[in-house]
């Protein structure tokens, strides 16, 4: 089914970052769809459907926007992947299955991925966006202003329906703050109040109502700038301006309003290809201390696309990484630690590499721990370390399923350390020569995962 335009301007952008269920469909349709209608508010430049086998139910979709990727989790992994490689996605067309999940990377991180009706089932539906996505991971964010900073008075739970709101929004119940801004966008305050209503539409995919609540807001008033960027994160043209650097740009605003513009800038610029930039920008040491407390999985994200670039610039991003206090916390703490070691493996540091690994297995998910552990054993042997290899291996056995240890990769490492095969030391890295002591916390982390079904107690 090809949907007309007329019905997808309808639609606009609600819900295009989505999760639920997926069910049986047939084919994969592109759809061109207008770039000016629904006045400069339907922000795609293309849309695919992939059809999703019976067997493959139930499934669930994550976009990961900023890695430009979409996953899918499914019951049946292989006969979704299958699927999805017949319909040879354009957009994304690298397919592959990583613990029971089929990942979708893609060729762009403008992308969104929601789960829709098609022919009498339903289809997976990936969006070429035109701008960044507002809603879902990565999305727009949300910096919460002290009420007293701004000028509306006393400590949280506030005085005044705008600081009750905003005490919402920083105590992490945004849900609990659209009734009184609506109560007070007439008021006062209501310029702050109309701001923050566009914002939370924008983050629940209603794209429209975010923009017109944003152009309520006064430009003379302290939020206008800030309203400002909200319209031209969702405008292309503005976006590839001079202008948006001059409207982002942060130096001239006092705190709070400050880290606010920040972290907007550091989104767009990850987006734009310059998560380096974007990275340092949100240092601890430079950025301010509220901008990735707000948005801790935004700023993790920066950090991880600016570790996956290549050459110095992912080198530079690993002395970043390094200096981050919460590296080791966090749901893409996992993530972080992968590339941090593909970083250091690359600089000709491979047991530092392995350390990184080892410190973060007790939490990676249990579909992943047998590759996580053959990484950082490999990457031991590669090092001329087989003493903490022989650990890791022993360790694999005791936490990993037997028929997960029943593999060639797996009799290649045990090989490797017995010594009848693998390499000789390494050189090590000067620059990271000093950082290995520091990681030494990998034993503990191996500790506390739990053995699996299988393995030896």
């Amino acid at each position: 089914m090809i949907t007309s335009p007329s019905t997808r301007s309808s639609r606009h952008a609600r819900g295009l970052q989505c999760v639920g269920t997926v069910a049986p469909a047939v084919a994969l349709l592109t759809l061109l769809l207008p770039a000016a209608a629904s006045a400069g508010l339907d922000l795609t430049h293309s849309v695919e459907r992939v059809a999703i086998p019976a067997a493959a139910l139930p499934v669930s979709v994550r976009v990961e926007p900023l890695a430009s990727r979409v996953v899918l989790a499914s019951r049946d992994a292989a006969a979704l992947a299958r699927a999805v490689r017949a319909a040879s996605p354009t957009l994304c067309p690298e397919v592959g299955v990583s613990g029971g999940e089929v990942v979708l990377r893609c060729r762009t991180p403008l992308i969104g991925a929601a789960l829709v009706p098609f022919s009498g089932g339903q289809s997976v539906e990936l969006r070429h966006l035109q701008v960044p996505p507002w809603s879902g991971r990565d999305g727009m964010p949300l910096v919460p202003f002290d009420p007293r900073k701004i000028g509306l008075g006393s400590h949280c739970p506030g005085e005044g329906n705008a600081a009750v709101g905003e005490c919402a929004l920083g105590t992490g119940h945004p849900e609990q703050a659209e009734e009184p801004f609506r109560d007070a966008v007439s008021g006062p305050h209501g310029d702050l109040a109309a701001l923050r209503l566009g914002d939370l539409a924008a983050r629940a995919g209603n794209l429209p109502e975010a923009a017109a609540m944003w152009k309520r807001v006064s430009p003379s008033s302290a939020y206008g700038r800030l309203a400002g960027c909200r319209l031209c994160e969702i405008d292309p043209a503005c976006l590839a301006s001079p202008r948006a650097a001059v409207l982002f740009h942060p130096d001239e605003e006092a705190s709070p309003l400050r880290e606010d513009l920040l972290l907007h800038q550091a989104r767009i610029d990850a987006f734009q290809g310059r998560a380096l930039e974007a990275a340092q920008a949100l240092a601890p040491e430079q950025g301010p201390a509220g901008a990735c407390s707000a948005e801790p999985v935004l700023c993790a994200d920066v950090l991880l696309a600016a570790l996956r670039e290549p050459g110095p610039r992912g080198a530079q991003a690993l002395a970043l990484y390094l200096e981050t206090p919460s590296r080791d916390r966090g749901p893409v703490a996992v993530e972080l630690a992968r590339a941090a070691s593909d970083q250091a493996a690359s600089a000709g540091a491979p047991v530092f590499a392995a350390n990184l690994l080892a410190t973060t297995s007790g939490a990676v998910p249990p579909a992943q721990l047998a590759d996580h552990l053959a990484r950082a054993t490999e990457l031991y042997l590669v090092g001329g370390d087989r003493v903490r290899a022989g650990v890791l291996l022993d360790f694999a056995r005791s936490r990993l399923a037997a028929a997960e240890l029943a593999t060639p990769r797996w009799a290649r490492i045990a090989r490797g350390v017995s010594g009848r095969a693998g390499r000789g030391p390494a050189p090590g890295h000067p620059e990271l020569a000093g950082a290995e002591e520091d990681l030494q916390a990998a034993k503990a982390a191996l500790a506390a995962v739990p053995t699996r079904a299988g393995g030896k107690p």
